[in-house]
């Protein structure tokens, strides 16, 4: 059985705060499946072939995008009717007694006919004052099943870059992935 690969990364506040040192747990991300290769392993399961797969891929992504332009919510579930994951649009965007009257006071020294403004009203809500993006959440159900099937072992990164297990515990071969991401491999513990 494959094993989720962790690591500790240590967090050292700037200055001399008493108490700020931690140590904290890290997936180590191997690799990025992409389309073409989650289609071929959807063939292998299927009677589909991979480039028939790849297609639905692209149209579910698609529809996806299309549906929360709409405001709606999309879940992505198991043939039990188990939710795996959903996403859908968030919004956040607020507006303070305090803008209004930096806004107003602005605008006033400008043009003295403008009044000043000290309490924000709803109607102050813009949708210039908004921002849009996705969010998503794992289905709980999707999430313990994981937890209980997973293994997990501990890595450490040496000075070439490489992945080995650590003395701590576990065992096997460690790819590390690129970057600074979730278990991105450049930098050493």
């Amino acid at each position: 059985m494959a094993k989720n690969k962790w690591r500790a990364r240590e967090y050292r506040a700037t200055g001399d705060m008493p108490g700020s040192h931690s140590f904290y747990a890290e997936a180590v991300i191997d690799n990025e499946i992409t389309n073409q290769e989650l289609a071929s392993k959807i063939a292998a399961r299927t009677g589909f072939k991979s480039y028939e797969v790849q297609a639905i891929v692209a149209a579910i992504s698609d529809i996806v995008y299309e549906e929360v332009l709409e405001s709606n919510r999309i879940s992505l579930s198991d043939e039990q009717g188990t939710r795996m994951v959903t996403i859908y649009p968030k919004v956040t965007g607020s507006v303070t007694d305090a803008d209004i009257l930096r806004e107003t006071t602005e605008a006033h020294a400008l043009d003295a006919s403008k009044p000043i403004r000290t309490v924000a009203l709803e109607s102050d809500l813009t949708p210039d004052r908004l921002t849009w993006t996705l969010g998503a959440t794992i289905g709980v159900k999707f999430s313990k099943q994981f937890a209980l099937k997973k293994q997990a072992q501990k890595v450490k990164y040496v000075a070439s870059d490489t992945a080995i297990p650590s003395d701590e515990g576990g065992t096997g071969t460690v790819t590390p992935g690129g970057g600074d991401n979730p278990g991105g491999g450049a930098d050493a513990n």
